[in-house]
């Protein structure tokens, strides 16, 4: 599909393509029957659904799965979740939570898993990429405390897995990955993405978000966060949840300053393409851009 970049010029402008038929199958054949979620958390997920699911047998479900209930824990007693309060069970944990909130949990910790099975020649591309995602993760989740923007911790996965295509990526083809990423956060400003797009565009003939919002939609989950997957550096009518995208873009954006300048000073909002996206009046504006240097402050106990 064609989208326009976000921008608020149509003078700037690139054709984004999804992955072809070809690259979706030999990804698939890289990586075998991998998906991002596994059985047991599509099993907890489906139950979630049901209007009869209770918190003892969701958390039994998930208790089958080591990997799965010692991540939800770890997360669930993160800063992100727990505000400094103990979480000493599962059940506990699930009963605090609730079970929306739970539903982005596992979706994070499936995320977390996939990445630490893809087998790269480059470790450390698959690191870099985490941490980048676990920062964005925590940004979002701090805009959306601050603004009252009503996420339920779908930003903080979303900001999670917003670059799960440049991981896909560097599976399909590690020397074209290099030379069109040079994972430096240094994007700048909508022309930097832009070549940043293209580049990927020459070399595989889809981009980062058009390849990892397929693989969201292909691995069953929601629609609103395959969109913020696909469009977090574009614009398009077709977008599900626009405040999503637009958080999750606005996100994406300080977490490169952040962590190409191993600070939280000098930042310029006014690069930022998706900041007219997500405030959506001066007043909004204004508060956004007030509000910025405090949550990249209180994001910087995150690597960076």
């Amino acid at each position: 599909m064609a989208t326009a970049m976000m921008t608020r010029s149509d003078t700037n402008e690139t054709e984004v393509l999804d992955p072809s038929k070809e690259t979706r199958v030999h990804l698939l054949w890289k990586i075998g029957q991998l998906q991002m979620l596994p059985s047991l958390a599509l099993k907890a997920l489906d139950m979630v659904k049901r209007p009869d699911c209770s918190i003892r047998q969701f958390s039994a479900l998930i208790k089958r799965d080591m990997t799965l209930a010692t991540d939800m824990l770890k997360m669930a007693n993160s800063m992100v979740y727990s505000r400094g309060l103990p979480i000493p069970s599962l059940t506990r944990a699930v009963s605090r939570l609730g079970l929306d909130q739970c539903k982005n949990l596992i979706i994070a910790s499936s995320a977390n898993s996939l990445m630490l099975q893809l087998t790269m020649t480059e470790t450390w591309i698959r690191e870099a990429l985490w941490r980048h995602g676990f920062l964005t993760a925590k940004i979002a989740s701090g805009l959306n405390q601050e603004l009252n923007l009503g996420f339920q911790g779908e930003e903080f996965t979303a900001g999670l897995i917003h670059d799960i295509g440049r991981i896909l990526m560097a599976v399909l083809d590690p020397a074209d990955f290099t030379k069109s990423d040079k994972l430096d956060c240094n994007e700048g400003g909508e022309a930097k993405q832009q070549e940043l797009l293209q580049r990927e565009q020459d070399l595989f003939g889809t981009t980062h978000c058009s390849l990892g919002g397929w693989f969201v939609e292909y691995s069953g989950l929601p629609q609103s966060l395959a969109d913020a997957v696909r469009f977090h550096h574009t614009y398009s009518d077709e977008m599900t949840d626009r405040p999503l995208v637009a958080l999750t873009a606005v996100a994406d954006h300080m977490a490169n300053h952040m962590q190409m300048t191993k600070s939280t000073g000098g930042y310029d909002p006014e690069l930022n393409p998706a900041l007219d996206y997500l405030a959506t009046s001066h007043s909004k504006r204004d508060m956004l851009i007030k509000l910025m240097p405090k949550v990249m402050a209180e994001a910087v106990s995150f690597s960076i």
